[in-house]
């Protein structure tokens, strides 16, 4: 039987060990604005906003920026406080007077439906010591390089300073290596790859990861950065079908639909990969998926896949496993005989491993041991 494999990249294809780094990065460069030791955040207090739902470092800085400034604040007050991040680390940093934060609090929030999660903080009027214009301008538009400070300089840590002018037409404000490409290490083995790349597998990722647009249109790659493609690069797998954030964002660009509507948890993003799979046409899959979800209607590219296949599904977190579980339900309800089969990669992380068992997924701490078990 033909299978289709979802892969998502980080924490699956690749030990995302670059974004990580730029995440502290950037919350280093706030905290020497600040003139203060380098805040400790713990891969635990990481650990914590992954099991929220939290999974994009785009969210999390401006979520713990916000966790330390809100503890600062309530102690050494906060008026008069520019609504500039950089100002703001700097006046934050002079009434410090050797107060240090000690143990964050993330308060408690709801993950809102069709936005991302520092768009729900601030609707949920979090971190309440923040000036309203500095918490807006922490927390909201976060996906936008021109407008979030922090997502701008995250960028210039992920990308390294050359692509970011590249892939942004926008000056460099910090001069950098790339931490994706020093930090950023491959999960497959020859053995694994050459398993996943058997003539009766259709392979495709789904990730979160920015990336270009659909490589089937031909259209201006400036404000896409091309990270997904990076780590596909990096372990073998440039030449699969993609469904990455540029291409779910180039679809909102041409249509007025938010991205993050498409997005996993979204079945969109894991329906538009099962098509790509299949015909290898990111951007006609991409409308399709989109279409359905508009209108509840399949349409014609659907009707040129197989109508019986194994659905499985690789990811380190429950976002991507309920997109392709909802995606298998919609195809089901359509005709089509699919087996889904949802896999969790842990990486001994006892976080993930503890968000699979509450959810009921069979997991698996080495790809070796998912390999033996799906029985490639």
């Amino acid at each position: 039987m033909k299978k289709v494999i979802l892969l998502d990249v980080d924490g699956v294809l690749v030990s995302p060990g670059g974004y990580r780094a730029a995440l502290h990065a950037t919350l280093n460069y706030f905290s020497g604005l600040m003139g203060a030791p380098h805040f400790d955040f713990h891969e635990e207090k990481i650990a914590e906003l992954e099991k929220r739902g939290i999974f994009s470092e785009w969210d999390m800085v401006p979520v713990l920026l916000g966790a330390a400034w809100n503890d600062i604040l309530a102690k050494v007050g906060n008026e008069h406080l520019p609504s500039d991040l950089k100002s703001a680390a700097i006046e934050i940093g002079r009434r410090m007077n050797g107060y240090m934060p000690g143990d964050l609090i993330i308060p408690d929030f709801e993950i809102l439906p069709n936005v991302y999660p520092t768009e729900s903080v601030l609707q949920h009027g979090c971190f309440p010591h923040l000036p309203e214009d500095l918490r807006r301008n922490l927390l909201h538009d976060s996906r936008n390089v021109h407008f979030s400070q922090t997502t701008r300089l995250f960028q210039h840590f992920s990308l390294g300073s050359r692509v970011f002018s590249e892939a942004y037409n926008l000056p460099a404000e910090v001069e950098t290596e790339s931490f994706l490409q020093t930090h950023d290490t491959s999960n497959l083995s020859p053995k694994t790859l050459s398993k996943l790349q058997q003539p009766n597998i259709h392979l495709a990722s789904i990730t979160a990861r920015p990336s270009a647009p659909p490589k089937d249109v031909p259209t201006s790659h400036i404000g896409y950065a091309p990270e997904a493609e990076a780590a596909l690069e990096l372990v073998g797998l440039a030449d699969i079908p993609l469904i990455g954030y540029g291409r779910l964002e180039y679809y909102e660009k041409q249509f007025g639909v938010a991205a993050a509507s498409l997005l996993k948890p979204s079945p969109v993003q894991s329906l538009a990969a099962v098509a790509a799979a299949f015909t290898g046409a990111e951007w006609s899959s991409i409308q399709a998926a989109a279409e359905w979800q508009a209108s509840g209607r399949l349409n014609s590219i659907f009707s040129s896949l197989p109508r019986e296949f194994e659905l499985i599904v690789v990811e380190d977190t429950m976002g991507g496993i309920r997109s392709a579980q909802a995606a298998g339900d919609v195809l089901q309800k359509n005709g089509f005989d699919v087996k889904v089969h949802a896999l969790g990669l842990t990486s001994g992380s006892r976080a993930k491993i503890d968000a699979f068992d509450k959810a009921g997924i069979v997991h698996f701490e080495t790809w070796e041991t998912l390999i033996a078990h799906v029985g490639l």
